[in-house]
């Protein structure tokens, strides 16, 4: 991620790199593809690639912005350009462009002076997959050749990478698993073996289109394993219950700790930093710091409280006011409930008004009741006074905007119409959740115009059901780590408003969820960005990887067609196997990944140090992912492309952890004979396989009264507790004590909290 517009000796300090010179160079253009801004019949783009002087592409009449791109199959050292310029040619003025981080930069003008030859000298080999010549004064161009001179490039450091690409990890029981073999022909064998029993295969299978798939393996035992092909092997890898969710649960919290601005490890001011450092305001951490807790509470009130209550009392004077309007939360308050404190109180004491921050707040106020056991009263009635005061305003103080601002106006009761960047910092339907959030709200205070909110976010969804065209990239993935919040507007409307929701909503999820699986039929079973891009072209797109199984799943809660649910569920995982080793560069997301996530063999090749969020240090640090050269499988192109660590990766990885938990959560009831009954719930805690979990489930009458049952694990590799109870008449009986049923006779149970809460009635 780049923030600033650094000077252009430094942006070519980035991809202006000296490599071996390890064979001739050539003339790459006859295996690139032209595009230009426009074309006259019989003038295509194509043209200028095919090193002949009598054919050229030329520019249309009225293109008041002419220019022609080549682009490379993959990352190439360019050491000279030559053009032949056509007949027609008016353009006196022209500039070498090369694609970062979604954007064209200049390396340089090049001025022509009536000659139709232009030779383009670089004083360093230009390491890139794409260039362009762009008309500077906006005449008409016509090019007859377009010719790069270079040669394909190899990172000499990048080391050997394994023919079976896996994750590293390991792999949650009885979920989709698969692995990636490039090299391997259709119809090879491969065997699953025991890294300490490698004498015969546990498992067979048959790798197609370069894959293969062993779902059904699912050992009960603590065995690391590999994957053969032939003389081929993978990495070691582990397969458990709940094996992400244990392997980086505690991380996902710690690094949220630490990545506070002000108070996290860094306590120094950073730049466009408000809650979080390098947070901008677009990281949606405050939603989906609430959407882990909702959907696993009890997984995140056990674990060991870290954090503390931080004043600024004792920090410099030019500290004050910017956090303190929320009352300190309770000693022992769970850590993901102080980093929910911290986010909203830091939005209220800065009163930041930006249409994306003060949304977030909806989300606090709509978790209040699960919060308010150690949160004081004054927390709720300060951020409810504040979003209220600030939900219409249409304008944003100067002081809570940033460089990468894209709202037209910031009144969150207004029609959302305008498309963000691939920077991640507009994505469509963004104020549908907080809008709905906030009508429960007001009617829970009694507000007699709280129906606006849900005419807000009715009028928006339905724009965007009749508007949205997802075979438009940037509706979707071009959307990169924000892209979950689309999706997810969609699950929360149809989930919470199943009565009430707009017209065409269940079809739009479907159409959406077609277009993903029609871009994903590759060896890595990966959603690409288009029919000819993999990424984003020019970013690190780390935290769209993180973030789809948010999206994938929140869809999957909506579908009906079966095929479509399991192709998304393969998706969902495939790109979290992709984020920990699954992918051409075989390493996991993290450089730090071998020190920190359990079983990981291989980090990213290297760390941004510093960085405005000065983020490095902190523990599961999504540093980078493959870029567009390194696809379908270039584990040569290396260490190439931009990589920094930003919370908004981490992010985007948080709420996937909480749907998926959500969506695998299972609560059931099974009779054993007329007076008694056995609770089964699966959901993500039994993380150490040597112990035996157990948790109080509440038994609720209606009258509110509860009495707990203990559920425990069946077994060390189960991913259900359960536990009995007994009915004597009137009175249901548990380990923990009885508790009459109630006039109704109606109880409950239930897990999961606010819009992913599960619950069922006991017969």
């Amino acid at each position: 991620m780049i923030h600033k517009a650094f000077p252009r000796f430094t942006l070519l300090a980035v991809l202006l790199i000296y490599a071996p010179l390890a064979m001739a160079q050539q003339n790459l253009s006859f295996s690139g593809t032209a595009t230009g801004s426009s074309e006259v019949t019989g003038f295509a783009p194509a043209k200028v690639l095919d090193n002949d002087a009598n054919t050229s592409w030329r520019s249309a009449s009225g293109d008041s912005n002419p220019w022609i791109a080549v682009r490379l199959p993959g990352a190439t050292e360019v050491v000279d350009v030559s053009l032949q310029l056509g007949s027609t040619n008016r353009s006196s003025k022209l500039q070498l462009q090369f694609l970062l981080n979604g954007e064209w930069r200049s390396i340089q003008d090049v001025p022509l002076d009536g000659e139709p030859m232009v030779t383009i000298k670089l004083e360093k080999p230009l390491l890139t997959d794409r260039l362009r010549i762009q008309a500077m004064d906006g005449a008409g161009l016509e090019i007859s050749v377009f010719n790069l001179i270079g040669q394909s490039y190899v990172d000499e450091s990048v080391g050997e990478v394994k023919k079976i690409l896996v994750n590293q990890s390991g792999y949650n029981l009885n979920r989709p698993k698969a692995f990636t073999a490039p090299e391997a022909s259709d119809g090879s064998r491969f065997g699953i073996f025991s890294v300490d029993r490698p004498e015969a295969p546990l498992f067979e299978g048959e790798v197609v289109g370069g894959k293969g798939y062993f779902h059904e393996f699912n050992p009960l035992t603590e065995e690391e394993f590999v994957v053969k092909i032939g003389d081929w092997e993978s990495f070691p890898f582990r397969i458990g219950p709940n094996w992400l969710e244990r392997v980086t649960y505690r991380s996902m919290v710690d690094f949220m700790l630490g990545a506070r601005h002000l108070v996290g490890n860094v306590t120094e001011k950073r730049p466009i930093s408000f809650e979080w450092r390098d947070g901008d305001f677009f990281n949606w951490s405050l939603q989906t710091l609430v959407a882990m807790y909702l959907s696993n509470p009890v997984a995140y009130m056990r674990m060991e409280v870290k954090g503390s209550y931080v004043s600024n009392d004792s920090y410099p004077a030019d500290y004050r006011g910017l956090w303190g309007a929320l009352d300190p939360f309770a000693p022992g308050t769970p850590d993901v409930v102080q980093l929910i404190h911290w986010d909203a109180d830091v939005k209220v004491s800065m009163k930041l008004d930006h249409e994306m921050q003060k949304a977030e707040l909806a989300h606090f106020l709509y978790a209040w009741p699960y919060l308010s056991q150690w949160l004081p009263r004054q927390n709720f009635e300060a951020v409810y006074a504040f979003a209220k005061s600030v939900w219409a305003k249409p304008d944003v103080s100067e002081h809570a905007n940033s460089i990468y601002d894209q709202s037209p106006e910031h009144n969150l009761l207004s029609l959302k119409t305008k498309l963000g960047t691939t920077k991640g910092e507009m994505p469509p339907g963004f104020s549908v959740v907080p809008n709905l959030m906030m009508y429960e709200v007001a009617k829970s205070q009694g507000e007699e115009d709280a129906e606006k909110y849900f005419d807000a976010a009715f009028r928006q969804m339905t724009w965007i059901i009749k508007h949205l065209d997802w075979e438009d990239p940037m509706t979707t993935k071009g959307q990169r780590m924000s892209e979950h919040i689309t999706m997810r507007a969609f699950h929360y409307f149809y989930s919470q408003y199943p009565d009430r929701y707009p017209a065409g909503l269940k079809e739009k999820v479907t159409d959406w969820a077609r277009v993903a699986l029609s871009r994903s039929d590759n060896m890595w079973d990966f959603r690409r960005y288009s029919e000819d891009e993999w990424t984003p072209p020019g970013w690190n797109e780390t935290g769209n990887i993180l973030g789809f199984p948010a999206a994938a799943i929140a869809a999957m809660m909506i579908l009906e067609d079966t095929e479509l649910i399991e192709g998304l569920e393969l998706l969902a995982w495939s790109n979290m196997e992709n984020a920990f080793g699954r992918n051409p560069t075989g390493r996991h997301f993290s450089y730090k990944g071998p020190e920190e996530v359990e079983g990981v063999d291989l980090g990213w090749f290297s760390r941004h140090r510093g960085g405005i969020g000065l983020l490095d240090e902190l523990p599961l640090v999504f540093d980078g992912s493959p870029k567009a050269f390194h696809y379908p499988n270039h584990p040569e192109v290396g260490n190439l492309g931009w990589t920094e660590g930003w919370v908004q990766f981490n992010t985007a990885y948080n709420v996937s952890m909480a749907y998926m938990a959500a969506y695998y959560t299972d609560l059931s009831v099974e009779k054993i004979d007329a007076n008694n009954g056995l609770i089964r719930l699966r959901v993500p805690l039994n993380f150490d396989y040597s112990a035996r979990d157990c948790m109080a489930l509440p038994i609720r009458n209606a009258q509110g009264a509860t009495i707990n049952v203990s559920l425990c694990e069946e077994g060390p590799f189960s991913e259900y507790l359960v536990g009995e109870y007994r009915v004597e008449g009137d009175v249901i009986v548990t380990s923990q004590g009885t508790l009459e049923r109630g006039p109704s006779g109606s109880l409950e149970i239930s897990y999961g909290l606010g819009y992913f809460r599960r619950s069922l009635r006991l017969p």
